[in-house]
């Protein structure tokens, strides 16, 4: 079968499909990834080599500003009428013509899109095609789906299109995590959740710290937050004599006053700071006591899964609500603001709870199917 997958073009909404790629093509399947072209370069090392790339749409900096200037809010407070223009409305109208058409011309047998595309489930439509949705983190609010869906709505009847419920929704957020009061619009398959690795022996240059001995604590503020002013600040946060701190430099959206740190060694506060570029989560958390981040779904669900606890400092977009649910399952430490951290970072290594229930979580996640379950599960579905 000739499977189309569909992403927002942003690391966090196609890292969690690069799994189900890696399953469908060992599987024997034909596999594309549909996505704004403006990623193509950062993203293809992280992609299965047999993986073709179909460039179409905008990129988040242009949909989502055109969203914020359509309704005069903050693209990084967003709320759910704004979080439903940017997704069912700006990345639409600036990307789902080209997409359908590049579509076509590849010629797919069914279509797997992530919980925030938009465009895939208007390609299925277009072609009469099954398509089947893939959460990235905790299921999303029914006030956020609900304005996305509104906003698309208006978007599918302008071209004479009907839309179509997906099939199914793989979910790989382990129980301890989601919303108890969540529930889907589609049938349900659980999927287990991986922090991203690339495909085949791939090694990183990570020297050994000095003091082997301290507890290391990963800070990761993920691909749109990560401004230079914002990490440092979480970096002084944590450094210390007693810890060793890995920080990965990212990148953002926004612009910061200070220049973004370049990858090496430093001393900060009187301890070993190793600041790298974009390495694989699933690597660095195999050297991780702790994890510091903003609350991105990808890192959130790979700390758990990986059994390392987290101290979350939301930032913005859905950040507030994976913290809360990282925090109510026990596994994580919420604050807001750099000034908690030290004080949050110091309970969390200290306090074994969190290291317990993360690897409770991890093992509920290890006794889910696989995503060669769900791509099997996906193809005895058929095409339409």
């Amino acid at each position: 079968m000739r499977f189309l997958f569909s992403a927002t073009p942003a690391y966090g909404h196609i890292l969690p499909l690069v799994d189900l790629m890696r399953a469908a093509t060992q599987e024997g399947h034909t596999v594309a990834l549909l996505t704004g072209g403006g990623i193509q370069s950062d993203i293809t090392p992280e992609l299965p080599t047999d993986v073709e790339f179909l460039a179409a749409g905008a990129m988040p900096a242009e949909f989502s500003g055109d969203a914020a200037r359509r309704t005069g809010l903050d693209m990084f407070q967003p709320t759910p009428g704004l979080i439903g223009e940017i997704f069912g409305g700006s990345r639409l109208d600036l990307g789902a013509a080209d997409a359908i058409e590049v579509a076509r011309m590849w010629g797919p047998d069914l279509v797997v899109a992530e919980a925030f595309d938009s465009i895939g489930p208007m390609v299925a439509a277009a072609l009469g095609l099954a398509w089947h949705q893939v959460g990235i983190g905790p299921g999303v609010p029914v006030a956020v789906t609900d304005e996305i869906d509104r906003l698309a709505a208006h978007r599918y009847l302008q071209v004479g299109l009907v839309p179509v419920a997906a099939s199914s929704y793989l979910d790989p957020c382990p129980s301890l995590l989601q919303d108890p009061d969540w529930t889907s619009r589609y049938p349900v398959h659980p999927l287990r959740a991986q922090a991203h690795r690339r495909s085949g022996d791939v090694e990183f240059d990570l020297a050994p710290f000095t003091d082997r001995s301290n507890p290391t604590v990963l800070v990761t503020l993920g691909t749109i937050f990560s401004d230079p002013d914002t990490l440092a600040a979480a970096v002084a946060a944590v450094a210390g004599p007693h810890v060793n701190v890995i920080a990965t430099i990212g990148s953002s959206m926004r612009a910061g006053s200070a220049s973004a740190p370049t990858a090496g060694t430093t001393e900060i506060n009187g301890g070993e700071v190793r600041y790298v570029p974009f390495i694989p989560l699933a690597f660095l958390l195999d050297r991780a006591d702790l994890l510091v981040g903003c609350g991105g779904a990808g890192t959130v669900l790979g700390s758990i899964v990986n059994g390392v606890p987290m101290v979350l400092w939301p930032l913005g977009a859905e950040q507030p609500i994976n913290a809360a649910r990282a925090a109510a399952a026990g596994v994580s430490i919420t604050v807001e603001s750099a000034q908690e951290l030290p004080v949050a970072v110091k309970q969390a290594l200290a306090d074994e709870r969190y290291r317990r229930l993360a690897h409770t979580a991890a093992a509920e996640n290890a006794r889910r199917p696989s995503a060669t379950d769900a791509i099997r599960h996906i193809a005895s579905r058929g095409i339409v």
